[in-house]
């Protein structure tokens, strides 16, 4: 709802509400008495974090000159996307050392200055009070996006022979096809999805799409490897992770200079080949691996995450006229969060699927003539011998610690398995990258025209008083 918002109260009310409602969240979460408060401060902290990451991109685009787009973007994607890798280093602190509330409540003092700071500082603008409210569009989004995004969440605990993941990703996607039916037919709609009719606009979504269950989807699974199997710390893990968002620090700005020299292709490219060497290198991770190599690791992957996540974004909505952009920038934002998750449950139902058919075939090469059945004669020898233990139950506990380091390996090899499959993604996104614009990322005037025909192919009844995708010479970017 980011774009009706900031028609109808204007970017700066919109701006310091969103902001207020997560500092507000923030401060009920972090003084939560019973869970289910908790979850109503997590719903004001979506709502909130929802509205403004919109706003914030298109008002971006709207403040900087062409040539410096890419720069600025760079600039912005530094907390976007290094937040999760310093998230872990300050989380661990936080729970390793004090009350885990101090979670949320370090966004406070936080929050009280990005509020103070735009109230100050946005110049205002004036609302369109015609602006009309698509609440069809509301329910159909919700449905489609909750339904899809819960069902997703479900996948690994149920797996895709689950009713109910089945019933709600049918449910969602159902909701998805009628909702995109409706607002196409709209002249004010909630989320355009005309604007899939730029080409430009549709394959930067799609490279964003396949970049980010490689890139993100694949991010989930090194804390549990360092916790559940190295057995690290929350702290220590964090702090072997902050490289990386450093990395992405230096990257992220670094990126779009390039973007703005260069343009947008060879710096997505050079992004996702290092990605997909990255997540090669990842699948064969060990219990054995050194954490100095796994940290290198880790920063050759911020560095694929700055260079590949700025760009593709900057391409897609560069070429969006400017009365739009805010909603081309939540049609970003949605479909990234449905991708998000749709690599999350891929990939850890593969890791636990993948796990169990491991420790199958590990297990069955536990008998006896074989060294592993000859390990657990050894340690059944030694228990009996050296712990007092009768043999009858010295062998058990011998099978049970042998079975034991069969599903840590067995585990191992699952987390392979899934960054194996994360590398064809990234090998997808290569070739994608491939079909974005060299050095005419931006929108010149010369190119207005012909953006400006296009969306009126698209739209071509819509009145350009409407708030549809008719355009005028000031509005274009």
């Amino acid at each position: 709802m980011a774009s009706f918002i900031e028609l109808r109260f204007t970017t700066k009310r919109a701006w310091v509400a969103s902001l207020v409602l997560f500092t507000m969240g923030s401060l009920l979460c972090g003084l939560s008495p019973a869970f289910w408060v908790l979850v109503v401060g997590r719903l004001l902290q979506g709502i909130g974090g929802g509205v403004l990451f919109p706003i914030v991109m298109s008002a971006l685009l709207n403040a900087f000159p062409e040539d410096e787009r890419g720069a600025a973007m760079g600039l912005l994607i530094v907390p976007v996307v290094a937040g999760p890798a310093f998230g872990p280093t300050i989380g661990g602190y936080i729970i390793t050392h004090l009350d885990w509330r101090w979670v949320f409540l370090v966004n406070l003092p936080v929050g009280v200055v990005a509020v103070a700071a735009p109230a100050l500082l946005l110049r205002p603008s004036q609302p369109r009070l015609d602006a009309r409210f698509d609440a069809m569009g509301v329910i159909l989004s919700s449905l489609a996006f909750g339904s899809i995004l819960y069902g997703l969440s479900q996948l690994s605990r149920d797996g895709w022979g689950s009713p109910i993941v089945r019933g709600l990703v049918s449910v969602g996607l159902l909701s998805l096809t009628i909702f995109c039916v409706y607002e196409a037919r709209r002249d004010e709609p909630l989320l355009d999805v005309r604007l899939f009719a730029l080409p430009r606009f549709l394959v930067a979504n799609v490279v964003t799409w396949v970049s980010t269950v490689a890139l993100l989807g694949a991010e989930f699974m090194l804390p549990l490897y360092l916790q559940d199997l190295r057995g690290l710390t929350a702290l220590d893990t964090g702090l072997l992770l902050l490289p990386q968002g450093l990395a992405v620090g230096i990257a992220g700005p670094l990126a779009g200079r390039l973007v703005d020299r260069i343009g947008a292709r060879p710096v997505v490219l050079a992004g996702c080949l290092l990605l997909a060497l990255n997540t090669w290198d990842l699948s064969h991770i060990t219990m054995a691996t050194s954490y100095e190599t796994l940290r290198w690791l880790l920063v050759m992957r911020g560095v694929a995450l700055g260079l590949a996540m700025t760009p593709t974004q900057l391409v897609g909505l560069a070429v969006v006229p400017e009365r739009l952009r805010t909603n081309a920038s939540s049609l970003f934002t949605a479909m990234k969060s449905v991708f998000s998750s749709f690599g999350v449950a891929v990939l850890a139902t593969m890791v636990q699927t993948q796990t169990a058919v491991h420790t199958a075939i590990l297990s069955w090469q536990v008998r006896p003539g074989t060294m592993p059945g000859s390990t657990v004669d050894h340690f059944a020898a030694l228990l009996h011998a050296h712990a007092s233990l009768a043999a009858s139950a010295a062998q058990p506990l011998a099978i049970e610690i042998m079975m034991g380091q069969i599903e840590r390996q067995a585990a191992v090899l699952a987390f392979g398995d899934a960054y194996g499959a994360t590398f064809f993604a990234a090998l997808l996104a290569v070739a994608l990258a491939t079909l974005l614009p060299g050095r005419d990322v931006q929108v010149d005037r010369s190119a207005t025209g012909d953006v400006t025909a296009e969306l009126g192919q698209v739209a071509r009844d819509v009145p350009a008083h409407s708030g549809g995708l008719a355009t005028s010479g000031s509005g274009s970017g």
